[in-house]
């Protein structure tokens, strides 16, 4: 089919592009320096794929414990194709419903999707509230990162009073309108699906927040990462610091979405972040930020190779 050729070539175009960008020999070394480190940290990603797994299962009723391996499996594949978009990451979104579907009906599938990104959103907000709080006062940090820091203290809580408001100020402005323009149909969207993330959470407080609890918890897990990057490279770290460093890092990569894959733009913020905040030397910073690089490089691979496979099977049994 020509949607599937159109987006094998753009996942193969994207991977090969971030290979080649990063440097295929620079690739051979730092594996080879890491000798059987790698196995860890290739790893390290799990806990937090989990996490995102269990948050998606209690988010949506049609899905029981059974079905907690192949949510497992499609979080990867989600994750991967997030990663094959450079800009914004929302190639995951289409591939997730349509995989879903096989399971349950296309509008439990759509719904689903849209509570999930609603509850990683909200938890997303929450962690970078409490890691700035965190910083804050367990670290001696700058005064130029204090700044930024006291700032997220603020704005997070915004961002999530506003994600509360949203559906109001859609119905407020484009409810009434008479035209079927773009920005009708976004508002129509944006209300249905807070209207169900309402009805959920009344209906499912228990699930509801402890999904957001999970997707909390699954950004500071991915510090795992940093720290076995550390330890590689005979640099210690504490657990708290290196889970702060990640969600740090999410912070950077959502400020500069426009960069295609935050090529610089996150190095140099984990690279500011264990410098001024965290006491960390800025080389074995750089070092961590690549090998945070290869996993997410090795897990989009993996993910994609995933895809492929269920695509062909789903081929083979219609």
């Amino acid at each position: 089919m020509i949607w599937k050729a159109l987006f094998s070539l753009l996942g193969v175009g994207s991977f090969v592009y971030i290979l080649h960008g990063y440097g295929f020999a620079h690739l051979a070394e730092d594996l080879v320096h890491l000798g059987w480190w790698s196995i860890p940290l290739a790893l390290s990603f799990l806990p937090t794929v989990m996490c995102y797994a269990l948050a998606w299962l209690l988010i949506t009723p049609e899905f029981t414990y059974k079905h907690l391996g192949k949510l497992f499996r499609l979080m990867l594949i989600s994750i991967s194709w997030n990663n094959l978009s450079p800009f914004v990451k929302v190639l995951g979104e289409p591939v997730r419903v349509r995989l879903m579907s096989r399971w349950i009906d296309k509008k439990s599938s759509a719904r689903s999707m849209v509570l999930y990104n609603i509850v990683h959103t909200l938890g997303t907000l929450i962690s970078f509230f409490l890691a700035s709080l965190l910083m804050i006062l367990l670290y001696p940090v700058s005064p130029f990162l204090h700044g930024a820091l006291a700032a997220f203290l603020v704005i997070s809580p915004l961002l999530t009073f506003g994600l509360y408001l949203l559906p109001h100020l859609v119905k407020r402005f484009f409810g009434r309108s008479a035209h079927r323009n773009r920005l009708v149909i976004a508002g129509f969207w944006v209300r249905w699906g807070f209207s169900k993330i309402r009805i959920f959470s009344r209906r499912f407080p228990a699930r509801f927040w402890g999904a957001v609890f999970l997707e909390i918890a699954a950004r500071f897990v991915e510090g795992v990462t940093f720290w076995i990057a550390f330890r590689a490279i005979g640099q210690s770290a504490s657990v708290m610091a290196c889970g702060l460093i990640d969600v740090g890092r999410a912070i950077v990569d959502n400020l500069f979405f426009f960069i295609p894959y935050q090529v610089g733009s996150r190095e140099g913020g984990i690279v500011m972040l264990a410098e001024h905040a965290l006491g960390l030397t800025g080389a074995a910073a750089v070092s961590a930020a690549v090998f945070y690089r290869l996993v997410e490089i090795f897990w989009t691979g993996v993910g994609y190779l995933f895809w492929i496979q269920d695509e062909n099977a789903f081929k083979s049994s219609t």
